[in-house]
């Protein structure tokens, strides 16, 4: 696919472009500071693109001028806890969704696919109609965003939200295309919840949920590479992705012994 990366001088998006030329894609990067771009990373895209991501014309004029029909919005960090006073996190989360919503429009033809990074919190717990967040209050930004990625019409963007635990890199140095250990087999998905997530405690009266939520979750954190290999490979099916309208929780496989 033809991928417009945002963020990619960023922790996650210098991590997710070497992702995406190790599968084949054609990355075009957004990005404010161009001079951030290593020569390395320059030499593997199509093109560079300098913008803010709360610039929804700019944004869309970029999805339009290089044919793109894919998008990975890796800019910006959410607030653990209660929310920035400018709200730049949620203003681009929401530019970014309309601008792609506007380019399909504009292009019409099929949806353009979008993974966009939230957070753990937004997966559904072992409570029905119950979030982790409502037990784990944390990065609350993220449901503003999820519930204006919910209202959007698959057929203009066709979405998937990665909702990432804590994430470390596994190698220091950033190498492209990705190393051969850095690999999607490495984790294990499950759409809207997380991944052999159980009902553990959630019995105890009053505090079970909670015990449930804070037992468990320390086990979802992963490296950052092998997450987004996982994307870059679901961006190969497009919109067949079984992701798609999906919120997508990851767990790393267990050692073999």
């Amino acid at each position: 696919m033809k991928v417009l990366l945002l963020g990619a001088t960023g922790n996650v998006g210098s991590r997710a472009l070497p992702a995406l030329i190790k599968h084949g894609h054609t990355v075009v990067v957004y990005v404010r500071s161009p001079s951030k771009l290593a020569p390395g990373k320059r030499a593997v895209l199509a093109d560079v693109v300098v913008g803010s991501v709360t610039d929804k014309s700019a944004l869309k004029d970029a999805i339009l001028a290089h044919n793109c029909d894919a998008v990975f919005h890796a800019a910006g960090v959410a607030q653990m806890f209660g929310r920035s006073k400018t709200g730049e996190y949620n203003k681009m989360f929401a530019t970014v969704v309309a601008a792609i919503v506007e380019a399909r429009e504009e292009r019409r033809g099929p949806a353009i696919r979008a993974w966009l990074m939230s957070g753990f919190p937004m997966l559904d717990s072992a409570i029905p109609t119950h979030l982790i967040g409502d037990y784990m209050p944390m990065f609350p930004e993220h449901r503003e965003n999820l519930a204006l990625i919910q209202k959007q019409d698959e057929g203009n963007i066709a979405w998937s939200l990665f909702c990432a635990n804590q994430m470390s890199p596994k190698h220091n140095e950033i190498r492209i295309p990705a190393p051969d250990d850095c690999s999607a087999a490495n984790v294990i998905a499950s759409a809207d919840s997380p991944p052999e997530w159980r009902d553990t405690l959630k019995w105890v009266p009053l505090i079970g949920p909670y015990l449930n939520v804070f037992g468990l979750a320390g086990g979802y954190a992963t490296s950052l590479e092998d997450p987004l290999d996982f994307i870059a490979t679901d961006f190969e099916k497009g919109l067949q992705s079984e992701f798609v309208g999906k919120r997508v929780g990851l767990k790393m496989k267990k050692a073999a012994p």
